[in-house]
């Protein structure tokens, strides 16, 4: 049986440095170096946040060979004039010990930074669009490591996951059959709200303080 786990949240923006210094704020903390993804076109920086961590990416401006398909829809412009006009938290993955066929999901894709390498699915946003499901990045990706997962070696927050809330409308009841079905053993809250237009949906995850148990929150 395959094993799922959150591998990681995606905190997007337009520029690195906007994303950045968002989080350094809400988290108080230093991130990681930056790390290039030069098939795909982005830059990131990365804090873990216990049995997972927190990704903030960006198109990176120095890369002339972006991917004009890149992961998070980020090379799409229309996407970051209308979702990114503030650095927010827009997708997360999901960790798999390997991968099944899914009309979900396109093939998978190989990437390689330093000494890590993985498999990639980003979500097959055609199928997802032709289910009405139109904020396409709420829906996870997947990743397969082939080599160890960098979450040991990374700068560790004062925060750790404590929950993922997902605000869902009848058009994206899918993502919930589909969570639903791979048992994660993380906490995942599912608020429906059918008043809100598709554009409105979003995520929030909660974290808490190894240090005082305070509750912080990404959005």
């Amino acid at each position: 049986m395959t094993n799922f786990k959150i591998d990681h949240f995606v905190f997007g923006a337009n520029t690195l440095s906007e994303g950045s210094n968002t989080i350094k704020k809400i988290l108080d903390a230093d991130l990681s170096e930056i790390n290039t993804h030069e098939s795909m076109g982005t830059h990131n920086r990365v804090i873990s946040i216990g049995s997972s961590y927190l990704e903030i990416i960006a198109l990176d401006p120095k890369n002339q060979n972006a991917n004009n398909n890149t992961w998070f829809n980020l090379s799409d412009k229309i996407y970051r004039e209308k979702f990114l006009k503030i650095p927010k938290l827009i997708s997360f993955v999901i960790s798999s010990e390997k991968f099944n066929s899914s009309i979900f999901f396109e093939k998978k894709f190989l990437i390689s930074r330093n000494k890590y390498k993985w498999f990639f699915k980003k979500p097959n946003f055609q199928y997802l669009k032709k289910n009405n499901f139109t904020n396409t990045n709420l829906f996870p990706s997947l990743i397969n490591w082939q080599s160890v997962s960098p979450l040991n070696d990374m700068k560790k927050s004062s925060y750790i996951f404590e929950s993922l809330e997902i605000i869902l409308n009848k058009n994206h009841k899918l993502l919930y059959d589909f969570l639903s079905s791979l048992n994660l053993k993380e906490k995942i809250i599912f608020n429906f709200n059918d008043d809100l237009n598709d554009d409105l949906l979003s995520l929030k995850l909660t974290l808490k303080s190894l240090i005082d148990d305070k509750y912080i929150y990404i959005t």
